[in-house]
């Protein structure tokens, strides 16, 4: 096998990899994640777009590798932009607001609360009676 021809497939596949990821954040930029739609155009959109690139990086001729590395840069600077951009660690993150929510104490859970403070209440009521006899 040609080492041209795997390296070739290897780079088609990373291609194919970054399309697929730029489509998907489109998606989920335009339509939203979890929306019906959304999901739809990704069972769609992904292979078609992909398919499509990979067919226009074929018939590009000598200038295949140039038009394949443009959705690497692309990912590759989507990646920088979340790590050092807007969402990135190195912005200081912003406090929580104290909020007051607290949570709903089952039923088991109150009993084996309750359970536990009058355990308490009973050995402080050995200690103190204790205590004075010394």
């Amino acid at each position: 096998m040609n080492f041209e021809i795997f390296l070739f497939l290897l780079f088609m596949s990373m291609v194919t990899f970054a399309v697929g990821v730029i489509v998907w954040v489109a998606i989920a930029r335009f339509f939203g994640r979890g929306t019906q739609t959304a999901k739809i155009l990704n069972y769609v959109l992904i292979p078609v777009i992909a398919f499509a690139y990979n067919f226009l990086i074929i018939i590009s001729g000598k200038w295949r590798y140039l038009v394949g590395c443009i959705p690497l840069a692309l990912l590759i600077g989507y990646c920088l932009y979340y790590r050092f951009g807007n969402h990135g660690t190195y912005i200081e993150p912003q406090a929580k607001p104290e909020s007051d929510f607290q949570r709903r104490e089952s039923s088991k859970s109150r009993r084996i609360r309750e359970a536990r403070e009058r355990k308490a209440a009973k050995r402080e009521q050995m200690q103190q009676r204790k205590a004075p006899g010394k």
